[in-house]
Parts: C-alpha cells; structure tokens; sequence
C-alpha cells in the first residue's frame, strides 16, 4: 500500500476523477429520458388494463405526450367501457359530451412540449455542467473559465495584494521597498489587463494576452528573486559576526507572498488558449529541481553560519539556530520530494499543508506566526521562498498534467494514514528541538524553562507514539475496529494538541505551532473529519461499507484482488421469492 504507481499522466483536464470503482456511481441525480422509459414501461402495461388516473392527478409525470394505444385500434371508435377512462358527469349527474368535457379539462392540460419528468412536477432536470452554485450562472462568454485557473488568478491576486500589507524587508531599504511595489503593481496591473482582453472584445487577442501575462508578472518575480539574493550578498561577509543591529537585509514573508503571485499568475491559462504539452511540463519538473538545488545550497550556507557562530556568538545560539533548521529543512524536504518523485498521496497531503501555511501567512500582520517572521541568510536558514516556490510550481497547470492525479473512495483512507506518518516524522523532529532547547536554555539564549521544555517533549512523544498507533491501526486491524481506532486517534491529538497550545502561549507567549501542539490540533482534526464525514465513506445505497472500503484500500496499491471480488453476488438469488415445495 506504501508504494505509488508512477508514470506520465495523459489526461486531458487539470483534475481527474476515476470512476473505475463500480461503487462509486451517482445516486442523487434524476433519471434520463430512457431510463425514465425503461422504469414506466411495466407500470404503463398494467395501467393500461385499469382506470386511468383524471387529468391534473398525475402531477409528478405527465404522460399526455406518450402514445400508450394499440397501433392497431382506431381510438375514435373504442368505447369509454372498453379503454377503462372515467365518464365526467355533469351538475345534473348526467355524463357530458366530448366537447364540454373537453372544456371542464383544458384548464388542467398541459402541451406535450411542456413536459418535464422532475420529480417535483415543476423543477426541470439540469446536467452537471448547468447546474449554478446557489442560483449563480455564469454568463455565455465565461463559458471557457476554468474552475482552477480561475481560483489560481485570484490566488495570485490576494498574495499580491497581501505582499502590500504585511512585512516586507526589515533594513526597510528605500530601493529595494520600491523595486517590490513596482514589481507588485505591474502585476496586479497585469491580472486586469489580461481578462479585460480576454473578455470585453468579440474577438480577443489570445497572443497578445499570453505575452501581455508573462511580461506583466516578470517585474514581480524578478523583485522577490532581487531581494534574496541581496539579503545572500549582504550577508556572506557576516557569516561568522555578531549582527546585534540586526540581519542586513532581512526577507519578510511579502518577499514570499509575492513570488507566488507570480509564480500563480505567470503561467498561460486554459481560456487563452494555451493547452500545457510535454516540453512544459518538462520545464515544470525542470524549475522544481531548480528550486531544491537552490534550497540546498541555502541550506549550506545555514550550516556553515550555525558552526562559524559558534566562535563568535555561542554555542547555546548555534544550537537553537540548528534545531530551527532542521525543523525546516524537514519539512521543505517532504513537499520538494513529494512533488519529484511524483507520489500522488503525499503530493496531495504536502500541497494541502503549505496551502494551510500560505492562508495563515497572509494575515500575517495579525497573527504574527513564527514560522512567518523575517529571516535573512546572516542569521538562520531561509527556506519560506522555496518552500512557496515548490507549491507554486506543484498546483501549475503544466505540473499537474505531469501528475497522474486522481480520486477514489478509497483515498480518503489513503490521506488519513499520510497524515499520521506526517505527524510522527514532524513530531520527531519537535522532540529533538524540545530537547536541543533545553540544553540551549541553560545558557539562557532559548525561550522557556528547561523543566518546561522536557514536558513538551514527553507531550511530543505522545504525539508520536498516537500517530504510529493510528496508522497501525488503519493498516492491519479489522475494518469497523481499525476506524474507531483512527478517529480516537485524532481526538487525542486535537485535546492534548489543544491544551498544549494553551499552556505554552501563556508560558512562553508562543502561539500555536509544530512545537507547541498547533499541528497535532491540526491534524488530528482533519484526520477526524476524513474517517467520518466524507460521502465517498459511504456506497451506492447510502449505506456505510466500511469493510469494503478498507478492503479495497488495503488492496489497491499491492496489485493484488480484493477478497470480497472472490465471493459471487447472490443478491438475485436471495432477493426471489421461493416456496416452500408441496408433501
């Protein structure tokens, strides 16, 4: 199960659902006309031989437009007796003619062009693609409008704006602030042009509009990549001196929030004609590479930094500044290998983290999270750009073709056991931090008491030791069993996480944190909510089928058949009725 088919994808759209599994077909949508057919067929062939129903009863079907006579009958001379219809009687008691009979039911008539099979009798039926989000309809010209492309451009709008709000240098160099809103507003200037081109004229000039976004998202790029390498330059000559005014430059998460604007909103989309081929998606795969290179080589200059400090700074620095980086570099590690070596469960669980990091960075003026604050070269490893960089890239649409991404029922099982291991290895790395940082706080450099640094690393043990149980359990014990276990688990880590989140803010004034219980809160939660909300938990009949969920699960990735596949359908049999053979 641990192990991911690889391979190029072929699809042709950016997301793709497989509906190989026989248990996953719809079962909230209305019938077609043939199968609307199909089902009245029988109930017609007995209706014929009875009374049919007075017009206006039938409000559910209309079935005026169908021919229900016999092709070989003339209805004009067909006695009322011999069809079964209901003589309509008169005040007098008298049955009416044709004509006022005619007239008494016109009002309740409906044309044959008007007929509808909703089941309601006045809602029409809708296909997938026309059904509007809460009465919302698009208008014909936005037809072409992609849903990720859409939500990519205004993702790229909000980090843009929000590069504008929050931190963006500490130095607060006057050329380098200029160069970012410069660069912030040819982007933003960029985003409007593009759609007003794409969408005002009969006509749209796609060339035009394609170069028009590349060339207006370059100023962006180029600012957020002119500031880190300042802050490098800057800071090489101080590798092994004291800063006590501070990092020289200083790269404030707007650094980062704008580079993924452009990342985001450099790209071609879909509605402009540009379709992403092999020789993009190589330069996707290509730019990824390029961009652990480049966190390596931060990660180098990180370590060289940490031992020089140790001459001229302290040990007890070296040894915080170590623990942060090792943190760090662990989780920048996880997204870059995800994505290179192309796993699709843990593609999809590290995107979905470093998204959950970007949105709480962008009100990063409020919550102020450690993870966000202002990093330079000259004082610790600086891995938020890539780590940005790297999601940037994964969630294009040139990448994700590369990616042979699906859905399945049974992935939902497949996140919750990622998850866990995702916890245990983070959760690891908080121990060694916890206990780095005790040793760290006897020469007083480490926020925190020794005391209550050990209490947070046996807390981070629990978290460990939870995780690998919850995993376990998903992965070996009985299906009914294996599910409770996974949903205590998650429970467990959101209480502890919860309340180790309290205690350290007042202790240390630290939020929440990977440290300090914020992710087992995190995960647990989700965790929770995968093993019991999610419709695909559940079959076709809308019936819980745990066991052959888990089945499927355990079976999937091993090339091997379930065991449920082995044990013939006898639903035919056991649904005929039988009697009991006479003496």
């Amino acid at each position: 199960m641990d192990r991911e088919r690889h391979g190029e994808g072929t699809q042709d759209d950016d997301w793709i659902f497989a509906i190989d599994d026989p248990h996953s077909l719809p079962t909230d949508r209305l019938p077609d006309r043939a199968e609307f057919d199909r089902y009245a067929t029988p109930l017609l062939a007995r209706r014929a031989g009875g009374a049919a129903m007075p017009p206006g009863e039938n409000e559910t079907v209309d079935l005026s437009s169908l021919d229900l006579t016999d092709p070989g009958a003339d209805p004009a001379q067909e006695p009322a007796a011999a069809t079964g219809a209901i003589p309509m009687l008169g005040p007098d008691g008298e049955p009416l003619e044709d004509e006022d009979a005619d007239q008494l039911t016109a009002p309740l008539s409906r044309p044959a062009a008007a007929t509808s099979y909703a089941r309601s009798g006045t809602t029409p039926n809708a296909e997938g693609d026309e059904i509007p989000w809460n009465g919302f309809v698009l208008p014909d010209r936005f037809t072409d409008l992609g849903v990720f492309d859409a939500l990519r451009d205004v993702a790229a709008l909000i980090c843009l704006a929000a590069a504008l709000t929050t931190t963006f240098t500490v130095a607060h160099s006057p050329q380098l602030d200029l160069l970012g809103k410069v660069g912030i507003g040819s982007a933003l200037l960029a985003l409007v042009a593009v759609h007003l081109l794409r969408w005002v004229p009969k006509n749209p000039p796609l060339n035009a509009v394609r170069v028009l976004r590349i060339v207006g998202m370059l100023p962006a790029l180029g600012a957020a990549v002119t500031v880190i390498v300042a802050d490098l330059v800057l800071s090489l000559p101080n590798l092994f001196a004291s800063l006590p005014d501070g990092p020289p430059v200083g790269i404030g998460i707007g650094v980062s929030l704008l580079l993924l604007g452009g990342i985001l909103g450099i790209e071609p989309r879909a509605h402009e004609g540009h379709v992403p081929q092999a020789r993009a998606r190589r330069a996707a795969r290509t730019l990824l590479f390029g961009v652990g290179v480049a966190a390596a080589a931060a990660l180098l200059v990180a370590l060289v930094m940490i031992v020089g400090r140790i001459f001229t700074t302290g040990w007890a620095y070296s040894l915080v500044t170590f623990s942060n980086t090792v943190i760090s570099a662990l989780l920048l590690g996880i997204v870059l290998l995800s994505g290179l070596r192309r796993e699709r469960s843990w593609y999809v669980l590290s995107t979905a983290v470093v998204a959950a990091l970007v949105i709480a960075a962008l009100a990063d003026n409020t919550l102020e999270l450690q993870f966000a604050a202002p990093q330079s070269f000259a004082t610790g490893f600086v891995y938020l750009p890539f780590l940005v960089a790297a999601f940037g890239l994964m969630i294009s649409r040139s990448f994700v073709r590369s990616m042979p991404v699906s859905f399945r029922r049974t992935d939902w099982l497949v996140y919750c056991v990622r998850a866990f291991e995702f916890s245990a290895l983070m959760h690891a790395a908080a121990v060694l931090w916890h206990v780095l940082a005790a040793i760290a706080s006897l020469g007083g450099r480490a926020p925190g008491s020794p005391l209550l640094h050990g209490i947070d690393a046996v807390v981070c043990v629990c978290f460990l030791v939870v995780s690998l149980s919850g995993r376990t359990s998903l992965l070996t014990r009985p299906a009914v069993s294996a599910r409770a276990s996974g949903v205590v688990a998650g429970l467990i880590l959101v209480v502890v996480g919860f309340l180790d989140v309290i205690v350290n803010s007042l202790a240390m004034a630290a939020g929440a944190g990977l440290v300090t219980g914020g992710v087992a809160l995190s995960l647990g939660l989700a965790v929770a909510l995968m093993l019991t909300v999610p419709a695909p938990v559940r079959d076709e009949f809308g019936a819980p089928d745990v066991t052959r969920m888990f089945a499927d699960f355990r079976a999937r990735d091993g090339g091997t058949r379930s065991l449920l596949d082995l044990v013939p359908d006898v639903t035919a049999e056991t649904a005929r009725r039988k009697i009991f053979p006479g003496r």
